[in-house]
C-alpha cells in the first residue's frame, strides 16, 4: 500500500486533504524510476556496508512474523465500563487489564462507544492486547493528564516520556517512582551471563564468549559495552571519522559522560545496551538472530547480561484516543495528555490507532522491536509526535499521517515531528505523509533509516548543547519528498557520517544545522530529485533478507 492508499484506507480527514492533494503532483513529477546503484552495493555487503543499515531487523519479531490477534478474553463492560461518555471508566479498564494479564493473557476488547478515563491505562503485563471495534466506532477519551491524574513533572519529563496508556514493567515503574523518575529508564536487574574473548567487527553474528553454557538457544540477552572515558565508543558510534579526534567530548558531549555531570539520566548512557536473540550455541560462541550494529572492542568490556523485566508481546488496537483540548504550552512545559508509551518493551504493537489532541504522540524508551503500524496523530499542536528515546533499537512506524494541525504552534513551543535519540539504532520510519521535520534529539543515534515519506518539512530539531552529536553514523534517507524546499533535518551529507541521501526531492541544498564534526565524513548524496527503486529501501531490505534466509530466522 502507498501513501496515497494509506490515507484512503485510513480515512482522510479534512486536515490532511492538502497533504494529499500536494502529494499527487510530486509523484506525477517522477516517472521511469531507476534501480540506484547504492542499492546493488548493499546487495553485495548487507550488514556491514558502510552507508546503508540494514533496518530489516526492524519491528515486531524483526518482521519474520506478522502481528498476533491474541484471542478475546473479557470485555470492559464486564467490569463496569459504560461507553456513555460521561462514566468514569478507569477503574473498570484497571481491573480488566490487571485481570487478563494475570491469567495468561489475551485482548481485553471495548465495544463500540466513548469511554471516559480519568488515569493512567497501565499494563504491566506480557501477552496483553487492547482492543477496540476500530477507530471510527470506539474511542478512549482521556480528561486528565499526567501532572492531573499521576505527578507533576518534576523534571518536565512528560514532554518526553510517558504516556496515559503506559506498557511499562511493575518493577521499572516502582524504581522510577522512588527515584523521582531519575536514573536508569530501562532494562533492570540485568546479571552478567559471559564476556566477550575476541573483537569483533560490525556485521557479524556469531560471538566467542567465555561460557557458553549461560546461553539458551532462543533467550533474549542483553549486549553490554561500556562507555569509556577515552570516548572511543562515542567515536565509534560516529563512524570513526577524523573529526571526531578533535570533538570536544568533555564539554559538549557531557550527558552522555556520567563522570562529568549531574544530569540525573546521565546512567543511561554509562554504556551500550542492545537486547538481541541467542539463534545457536556453539562450543565457544553463540550466533545471534541479527547482526552486529557495532564493533566489539576489548577496551569496552563486551559482555552478555540477562535481560530482566520487560513487556512482550502486548499492544493496543482498533480504536482512537482523544485527549481533553486544553491549550498548548510552551516548550517542556507540556502536562502530558501523552499517547501510548512503550518501556522496557519487546515486540510490543500499536495498529490502526488514531490519536488527537495530544501533547505527545506515540512513545518509545529502551524498547526493542517495537511496531506501530497505521497510525496517524493529528489535532490541536503537538510537541514530539513519534518519541524514540534512550536505547530504543529496531522501531518500526510504518504507514503513518501527521496531518496539518488544527491551531497554531503557541508562543515559545516547538513541533519536532519524527525523533531519535540517546545511542537508538536500527529505527525505521516508512509509508508516511506528515507535517513536521525529520528530528534528532541528539545523544547520538545512529542507522536509522527514513523511506518513501512525504514531509511538509516545518518542524525544528531539539537537544540540549551539551547532550551531543546530534547524528551518528548511518543515517539513510531513500526516496523524500520535500513540500516547501527546506531541507533542516532531512538532508545530511555535510552532516551525518556515513550517510546517504538518495532519492531526495525537493530540497536545494544540505540542512542549515551547525557541524558536530570537521573533515571527511564520508557521506553521499545521489539521485537528488529523481524518484529511484527499490521505492521502499526497508521493506525491499526485508524481503531481500527472508527469501534469502527464511531458514535461519532464529524463532524461538
Amino acid at each position: 500500500m502507498d501513501r496515497r492508499d494509506f490515507l484512503r484506507s485510513a480515512g482522510t480527514t479534512a486536515a490532511s486533504g492538502y497533504l494529499l492533494a500536494a502529494t499527487a503532483g510530486v509523484a506525477a513529477a517522477s516517472d521511469r524510476p531507476q534501480w540506484n546503484r547504492r542499492w546493488r552495493s548493499y546487495l553485495s555487503n548487507p550488514d556491514s556496508h558502510p552507508l546503508i543499515p540494514n533496518v530489516s531487523h526492524a519491528g515486531y519479531r524483526r518482521g519474520e512474523l506478522p502481528l498476533p490477534r491474541l484471542g478475546v478474553r473479557v470485555s470492559v463492560t464486564a467490569f463496569g465500563a459504560v461507553g456513555d461518555g460521561v462514566t468514569d471508566c478507569t477503574a473498570a479498564f484497571t481491573e480488566a487489564v490487571e485481570r487478563v494479564g494475570a491469567t495468561g493473557g489475551g485482548t481485553v476488547y471495548v465495544p463500540p462507544g466513548t469511554y471516559l478515563l480519568t488515569g493512567i491505562v497501565w499494563v504491566h503485563h506480557s501477552r496483553v492486547a487492547i482492543r477496540g471495534a476500530g477507530r471510527h466506532r470506539t474511542r478512549l477519551f482521556f480528561d486528565r493528564s499526567l501532572t492531573e491524574c499521576y505527578r507533576p513533572g518534576s523534571r518536565n519529563e512528560w514532554s518526553w516520556s510517558g504516556g496515559l496508556v503506559w506498557f511499562i514493567p511493575r518493577e521499572l515503574r516502582g524504581a522510577l517512582e522512588e527515584s523521582g523518575f531519575t536514573g536508569n529508564e530501562g532494562w533492570l536487574a540485568n546479571r552478567d551471563l559471559s564476556t566477550v574473548t575476541a573483537d569483533v567487527p560490525r556485521g557479524r553474528r556469531r560471538i566467542p564468549v567465555s561460557d557458553p553454557s549461560a546461553f539458551q538457544t532462543g533467550r533474549h540477552v542483553l549486549l553490554l559495552a561500556d562507555n569509556t572515558t577515552d570516548n572511543s565508543l562515542l567515536a565509534h558510534l560516529a563512524g570513526d571519522v577524523p573529526g571526531t579526534a578533535t570533538y570536544a567530548w568533555a564539554t559538549a558531549a557531557k550527558r552522555l559522560r556520567p563522570e562529568l555531570t549531574d544530569w540525573p539520566l546521565a546512567v543511561n548512557f554509562a554504556r551500550y545496551r542492545f537486547p538481541v536473540q541467542v539463534h545457536r550455541v556453539e562450543k565457544d560462541a553463540v550466533v545471534l538472530a541479527q547482526p552486529l550494529k557495532i564493533d566489539l572492542r576489548a577496551g569496552w568490556s563486551p559482555r552478555f547480561a540477562t535481560l530482566g523485566p520487560a513487556i512482550t508481546e502486548s499492544g493496543i488496537e482498533d480504536l482512537t484516543i482523544e485527549m481533553r483540548q486544553v491549550p498548548q504550552t510552551a516548550h517542556h512545559l507540556d502536562p502530558g495528555f501523552n499517547g501510548p508509551h512503550f518501556q522496557a518493551a519487546m515486540n510490543c504493537w500499536v495498529r490502526d490507532v488514531d490519536l488527537w489532541h495530544a501533547d505527545n504522540g506515540f512513545g518509545s524508551t529502551t524498547t526493542k522491536g517495537v511496531t506501530m503500524t497505521g497510525v496517524r496523530v493529528g489535532g490541536r499542536a503537538r510537541h514530539h509526535t513519534f518519541i524514540c528515546r534512550v536505547q530504543t533499537h529496531d522501531l518500526l512506524v510504518d504507514h503513518f499521517e501527521i496531518p496539518a494541525a488544527t491551531t497554531p504552534l503557541a508562543p515559545g513551543a516547538a513541533h519536532h515531528g519524527i525523533n531519535t535519540e540517546g545511542f537508538s539504532s536500527g529505527n525505521v520510519w516508512s509509508n508516511g505523509v506528515m507535517e513536521g521535520t525529520f528530528d534528532s534529539h541528539r545523544a547520538l543515534p545512529f542507522e536509522s533509516v527514513r523511506t518513501a515519506i512525504t514531509v511538509t518539512n516545518n518542524g525544528i530539531t531539539g537537544g540540549a548543547g551539551d547532550a551531543g552529536p546530534r547524528w551518528g553514523a548511518r543515517f539513510c534517507h531513500w526516496n523524500v519528498d520535500v513540500l516547501g524546499g527546506r531541507a533542516h533535518g532531512v538532508r545530511l551529507e555535510e552532516h551525518a557520517p556515513y550517510s546517504a541521501a538518495v532519492g531526495v526531492r525537493g530540497t536545494t541544498g544540505p540542512t542549515d544545522h551547525p557541524k558536530d564534526f570537521t573533515g571527511e565524513l564520508s557521506s553521499v548524496v545521489d539521485a537528488l530529485d529523481e524518484a529511484v527503486l527499490p521505492a521502499n529501501l526497508y521493506e525491499a531490505q526485508l524481503r531481500h533478507r527472508l527469501r534469502g534466509t527464511t531458514q535461519e530466522r532464529g524463532d524461538a
